[in-house]
């Protein structure tokens, strides 16, 4: 199903920025802001984000009265969530996700995040965006800002991802719609009607901070889940503080390129997304192509119309 394309984004826009799940440190939000008024926009937030009830950023019936109004704020252009951490899943019974995916708007976040972002690209939705939140914007390099910032403003196709240290796991090519996000997200999401699916997609999967075994479970459930049914190819990225690290047979990256090569489909591994410095952003819902034996994955359409 073809999704919608947000508007791009232009300097001077209204930008929202929301806290779907954990509190955030206020010093880290405070300098990405400022963030995005050097790339030109203008960011608002409303002062019951910086609410903490335990370790939520307020509570559920509040957060999500909170999110559905600014994803259907007609003045606003964009959401960008603040922070991660937990939280996000426990808003989405609570949300009105038919309206609002008829109401395209760009949505910025990732980790706990994925759960939103695959529940408003799917379904006759719009193409949102894995991508840094707001605490993590003043530690990305130059690069990843300034394709972020070509991400969510230029409407070309074509586009190369940047790669700093990809790996070839299995060798191909495969076209399909790029979907995915965190392991941990997408997997708590089976048995739940807001997992999608990912046939003819190319996914890709991060985490952080997973013992190798749990990554192996979490992989194992979905694959018996039948999640990986009619996927075309795989693209691995962070494994930031997964353990064990090293270069030992069973560390964690390892044991994931080796789930991974069980599917026989085209996969890179060490992509460039999730919790490090160098966070590109990806598009969910847009067509890609991906290129395991070179090394190359491309951004065949329009992000933002």
């Amino acid at each position: 199903m073809k999704l919608h394309k947000p508007a791009a984004l232009l300097k001077g826009d209204r930008v929202r920025l929301v806290a779907p799940a954990s509190p955030f440190d206020r010093d880290l939000f405070e300098t990405g802001l400022r963030v995005i008024e050097r790339l030109g926009f203008e960011p608002v937030v409303d002062r019951k984000e910086f609410s903490r009830t335990g370790f939520l950023a307020g509570n559920d019936a509040e957060r999500a009265r909170r999110l559905q109004q600014a994803l259907l704020e007609p003045d606003t252009k964009a959401v960008w969530c603040i922070r991660g951490g937990y939280g996000t899943t426990r808003l989405l019974d609570k949300l009105d996700l038919k309206k609002i995916r008829s109401n395209p708007k760009l949505l910025i976040g990732f980790s706990d995040v994925t759960a939103l972002l695959l529940a408003l690209s799917t379904a006759g939705g719009f193409v949102t965006i894995h991508g840094p939140v707001v605490t993590q914007l003043s530690s990305l390099p130059k690069s990843a800002r300034d394709w972020l910032y070509k991400t969510i403003s230029s409407p070309v196709a074509g586009s190369i991802v940047p790669a700093r240290n990809l790996k070839t796991v299995v060798k191909g090519k495969a076209e399909g719609v790029l979907l995915g996000g965190n392991l941990s997200l997408v997997t708590s999401l089976v048995g739940t009607p807001y997992l999608p699916s990912f046939a003819g997609s190319i996914l890709f999967l991060e985490d952080t901070f997973e013992q190798a075994y749990r990554l192996d479970r979490m992989f194992n459930q979905l694959q018996q889940a039948s999640v990986f049914e009619d996927i075309k190819g795989v693209v691995i990225g962070s494994l930031a503080g997964c353990l064990p690290a090293g270069r030992g047979q069973y560390n964690a990256r390892n044991v994931v390129e080796r789930a991974v090569a069980k599917l026989g489909l085209p996969a890179v591994s060490g992509a460039d997304f999730g919790h490090i410095k160098h966070n590109f952003a990806l598009p969910l819902g847009v067509k890609a192509r991906l290129d395991a034996t070179k090394r190359v994955l491309t951004i065949l359409e329009p992000v933002v119309s």
